[in-house]
């Protein structure tokens, strides 16, 4: 049994191995015709489609897992500045939707949220949104040549960075988001080959009956 399936899919995989066995059985003993056979093929191809949909499912969904954990915080107390001290005691999110980390200094007893997004999606924005402020800062004609090469310096940084990043995910979505669309398919192809299971069991049952 593949470890991959859902619940109501590993359900439905049972029954209809076990429809299956019983069909090729009652073949064998001739109590079934030779036409039945055609269900055993059905749940043949069913089974090494829902296969091939768990096992991408699984892949894609533990990519994601990954992916959510390439944020690393390098977070500190605000009060304390020390970073031995604090543990993290959960999530929050901002008026924008980004989700940061939320911790517990254990020396200042407080609690803080930190001041950037612990994900790779919220990150991207954070990035563009620091870079533009960036921009904007170097029009500021006030600004030493060492304080304009070194913001130039953090642009090109954070440009490299989103070089890195953004394909990676962007990619990641599409596949993610292609796998929604293929579970709703699936979840009717599940529901569908319950009915055609249903159909051929009172087929076989009758035509069992009429055999004995």
């Amino acid at each position: 049994m593949n470890p991959n399936y859902k619940a109501d899919e590993r359900e439905l995989v049972k029954v209809a191995t076990f429809f299956k066995k019983k069909a090729k059985q009652l073949i064998g003993e001739g109590k079934l015709g030779e036409e039945n056979r055609q269900v055993e093929a059905a749940v043949d191809k069913f089974i090494e489609h829902l296969d091939e949909h768990a096992d991408t499912r699984a892949h894609i969904l533990k990519e994601r897992e990954q992916l959510g954990k390439l944020v690393k915080d390098n977070a500190e107390c605000p009060k304390c500045k020390t970073r031995d001290m604090i543990k993290l005691v959960g999530t929050d999110k901002d008026e924008r939707g980004w989700k940061s980390n939320r911790y517990k200094c254990r020396k200042c007893n407080i609690q803080f949220t930190w001041n950037r997004p612990n994900n790779p999606w919220d990150m991207i924005q954070y990035i563009e949104e620091v870079m533009t402020l960036h921009h904007v800062k170097t029009g500021d004609t006030t600004l030493s040549s060492d304080e304009r090469e070194q913001i130039a310096a953090t642009i090109q940084g954070m440009e490299d960075n989103l070089a890195k990043l953004k394909p990676v995910i962007e990619s990641h979505d599409r596949e993610y988001e292609a796998l929604q669309v293929r579970e709703g398919e699936m979840a009717k192809a599940v529901h569908e080959f319950k009915n055609t299971l249903l159909i051929e069991k009172i087929k076989m049952d009758t035509w069992e009956n009429k055999h004995k």
